[in-house]
C-alpha cells in the first residue's frame, strides 16, 4: 500500500506542473452542456442512461445523478403548476358561489316586488282584461 501511495503522490506532482487546478480535483465537474447533452440522448433519443453515458464518456454513477436531478425538478413544476391552478380555481369559485347566492336573493325580492305591482296593476281599472276583447 505504501507503493501506491508513493506512486500516487508523484503523478499528483507531475499534473500539479502542468495545471495546478488537476491536482486538487479529483473529478471533473458536470457542465451544462454535458448535461443538456445527456438529457437529450435519454430524453429525446430514448437511449438507455447507460448507453447515454457511454456515449457521452461520463461515469455511469454521474449520468444517474444528473437523470434524478432532472426528474426532480420535473416533479416541482409539475407540483407547482397544480398549486397555482388549485390556487387560482379555489377562491374564484367561492368568491363567484358567494355573489351569485347575494345576487339571487336579490333577484328574488325584485322579481316578487314587480309581480306583486304588475298583479295590483292589472286588477285596477287601468288594465282591461284580455278575454272580453276576444
Amino acid at each position: 500500500m505504501k507503493i501506491l501511495d508513493d506512486i500516487k503522490q508523484q503523478v499528483e506532482k507531475e499534473m500539479q506542473k502542468f495545471d495546478p487546478r488537476l491536482a486538487q480535483k479529483k473529478y471533473l465537474k458536470m457542465t451544462e452542456s454535458i448535461k443538456d447533452l445527456f438529457l437529450k440522448a435519454v430524453v429525446s433519443e430514448k437511449q438507455s442512461i447507460k448507453a447515454a453515458a457511454n456515449s457521452i464518456g461520463i461515469n455511469y454513477s454521474s449520468a444517474k445523478a444528473i437523470w434524478a436531478e432532472f426528474r426532480r425538478k420535473k416533479q416541482k413544476k409539475n407540483n407547482n403548476k397544480e398549486e397555482s391552478n388549485q390556487k387560482k380555481e379555489n377562491p374564484l369559485v367561492k368568491r363567484c358561489s358567494y355573489k351569485i347566492l347575494n345576487g339571487c336573493n336579490k333577484i328574488k325580492k325584485l322579481f316578487m316586488e314587480i309581480k306583486s305591482s304588475v298583479s295590483q296593476n292589472l286588477n285596477s281599472t287601468h288594465f282591461c282584461k284580455m278575454d272580453s276583447h276576444i
